[in-house]
């Protein structure tokens, strides 16, 4: 991928930042991939749609301690220049001014919660973290550089849940799980067809079952997982009976949308989950 198709990603600094982060993660022997904007706008650039632009760069790590979490953020700032974000423990701004976010998941956590001691943002809930890292990334090539990136349901399923923890600072999730719905039957065709061609056996449209096709994808994903499927479930039907924003925050053109259909579609998704 060209420096033409890093500045494309979102951040034409993109390169050094994820060099960075391969250098260090390798040098401490551990494992990270990438999350949110990083992840939905290689899936557009690969299927030739126009990506959302960001700053922001997110990778999700797995480690086993906050020992070594504070070993990465500390290589990352001694020998490649990154300063320690004040208002977010999690966060480190790379030397051309690039917020990188550093979610830390696995053995470190305590009961699904993050609590580091530091000023400002401190506290973080990373649900459904590990399980993506086990059932819902894949290896992508960007320029010379071999990359792990959430898959597309993974990164609908973060983004409910990251929507659901902090819908105030999360207003744009909602809006991200919308385009990708819009564009996923298209996209996705041909899994859609070979995967759950018996879907079309019911009277649905190909849009309806691409939605519910990306419910089944997440189920996938937390099968295992009762708790996490339940809190998904429970975060699609607030959606729906409207005790939260999230099927209002959804809606791209006022115009031309109507908070029904956004109703009808968070259905579809929990469809998806519930059919298996």
């Amino acid at each position: 991928m060209s420096i033409t198709l890093y500045e494309a990603l979102g951040n034409p600094n993109l390169k050094k930042i994820i060099s960075d982060t391969i250098q260090a993660s390798n040098e401490l022997e551990i494992e990270f991939f990438g999350v949110g904007a990083l992840a939905r706008n290689y899936w557009y650039l690969e299927n030739d749609l126009p990506p959302q632009g960001t700053k922001d760069v997110d990778f999700g790590v797995y480690l086993p301690d906050e020992n070594r979490y504070i070993q990465l953020k500390s290589k990352m700032i001694q020998n490649f220049g990154y300063v320690q974000s004040q208002e977010n423990v999690f966060c480190l701004i790379s030397p051309d001014g690039t917020p990188v976010d550093f979610l830390p998941f696995g053995e470190i956590e305590n009961n699904s919660k993050l609590l580091i001691e530091s000023k400002g943002l401190t506290n973080i809930k990373l649900d459904g973290f590990k399980e993506v890292y086990q059932n819902g990334i894949r290896s992508v090539q960007i320029g010379s550089q071999t990359l792990n990136i959430c898959t597309i349901p993974s990164v609908v399923l973060l983004k409910l849940i990251a929507f659901d923890d902090r819908p105030i600072y999360r207003s744009k999730d909602p809006l991200d799980i919308a385009y990708i719905i819009n564009n996923y039957p298209h996209v996705e065709a041909d899994l859609i067809w070979n995967k759950y061609h018996n879907l079309y056996e019911q009277e649905l449209s190909h849009e309806e079952i691409g939605v519910i096709v990306i419910g089944r994808e997440m189920y996938h994903l937390i099968k295992d997982s009762n708790k996490l499927i339940a809190r998904v479930v429970d975060i699609l039907q607030r959606g729906i009976d409207l005790s939260s924003s999230l099927a209002e925050r959804m809606i791209i053109d006022n115009s031309k949308e109507t908070l029904e259909e956004k109703q009808g579609l968070l259905k579809l998704l929990k469809r998806g989950m519930e059919e298996e």
